[in-house]
């Protein structure tokens, strides 16, 4: 499963099967959505850009915008 360390935090992210991302602050731990809505857990806040980054929306593959011309 794809996880992130959070720079400053320390905080493990990880994405879930299911989509919601499970985090780990210290043993502190909750649940959340992607957009930053908390799901369940101790811990009731979470980073909202690391959520989005690890869980949100995410662009086709074939979406690649700087396709070479020539």
């Amino acid at each position: 499963m794809p996880a992130m360390k959070h720079p400053m935090s320390g905080a493990i992210y990880t994405l879930r099967d299911d989509g919601l991302v499970d985090v780990d602050n210290n043993g502190l731990k909750g649940v959340f959505r992607f957009d930053g809505r908390y799901h369940s857990g101790d811990l009731r806040h979470a980073d909202p850009h690391m959520l989005l980054w690890l869980a949100g929306p995410q662009l086709p593959a074939d979406a690649d915008t700087r396709k070479h011309k020539g």
